[in-house]
């Protein structure tokens, strides 16, 4: 495409893509050219697509996975509020239980947003049972409806970012969540923590990138497919299989990004050896 671009409609893709971001494909490529490296860029973000896809299904079977064997061990209502840790043997540290917080402060604001005016009126007698103060601001109003709102537990993992997920691997929950529970999202029993918690590190940091846009080629790529293979034969499976339900939902997508990377490493040669 960017072979056909006229002087007038690269200085205008420049504006759009801006200076220093295209500086870095530019410092990329053989040649220097801006014409090349709006070709390089445009291949990376091709890619992101596809790596978006897969590592989003990645997120959420291992979210809807660790749930239904956190529900089996803990009981289904009694590890993930902050207020019912007393109840089980989760030591959640600092962060996670501000995670948790802040995940159901969006979800009262998510369904706060879906009610109508009457309906969030309605709320003022219970937010404010003495009368709301006279010269309250439209924002703190709203924030007091929304605490009052009672969102179910699912509506609060919704919300929970695949940081919070992935530091449930970590080694400080290997006592109470992965030996007692998370094990069995994994259940090859030739497999630790660690091995697990390492991909989950690699998947988190790819996403970062793409979420700022940023390209993702050389070693950050290799790993990244090393860790999307781990993933989709392990979970859920005693064995690494590519015959796995996992590895089943989600080959349509794997076939679209392996597609997508032999795309990105020929551009990719091309314009830069």
């Amino acid at each position: 495409m960017s072979r056909f671009l006229t002087p007038s409609e690269l200085q205008a893709i420049d504006r759009m893509i801006s200076a220093p971001r295209l500086a870095t494909y530019v410092a990329l490529t053989r040649s220097g050219s801006r014409q090349d490296a709006i070709e390089l860029h445009q291949a990376t973000m091709s890619l992101g697509v596809a790596l978006s896809a897969v590592t989003g299904l990645i997120e959420i079977a291992l979210r809807n996975s660790a749930c239904h064997e956190l529900n089996e061990t803990f009981s289904a209502g009694t590890w993930l509020r902050p207020e019912a840790a007393a109840s089980t043997p989760i030591d959640w540290v600092t962060h996670e239980r501000n995670n948790i917080k802040q995940a159901q402060v969006r979800a009262q604001r998510a369904k706060y947003s879906k009610l109508s005016g009457p309906a969030k009126v309605a709320l003022d007698s219970r937010a404010f049972p003495g009368g709301a103060p006279v010269d309250i601001s439209h924002a703190d109003r709203a924030k007091g409806r929304q605490r009052v709102i009672s969102v179910d537990d699912s509506q609060v993992i919704a919300q929970l970012t695949f940081y919070f997920w992935k530091r449930l691997f970590s080694d400080h929950y290997e006592k109470t969540l992965w030996k007692r529970a998370l094990k069995r999202v994994f259940p090859n029993k030739t497999l630790s923590r660690a091995d697990v918690a390492s991909r989950l590190e690699t998947i988190y940091e790819i996403r970062n990138r793409l979420a700022h846009h940023e390209p993702v080629y050389g070693a950050r790529l290799d790993g990244a497919l090393e860790a999307i293979d781990f993933l989709s034969q392990n979970l859920g499976s005693r064995v690494p299989t590519v015959h796995s339900p996992f590895s089943k939902l989600i080959m349509p997508q794997k076939d679209i990004l392996e597609g997508q990377v032999a795309i990105f490493r020929s551009t990719f040669s091309r314009l830069t050896e």
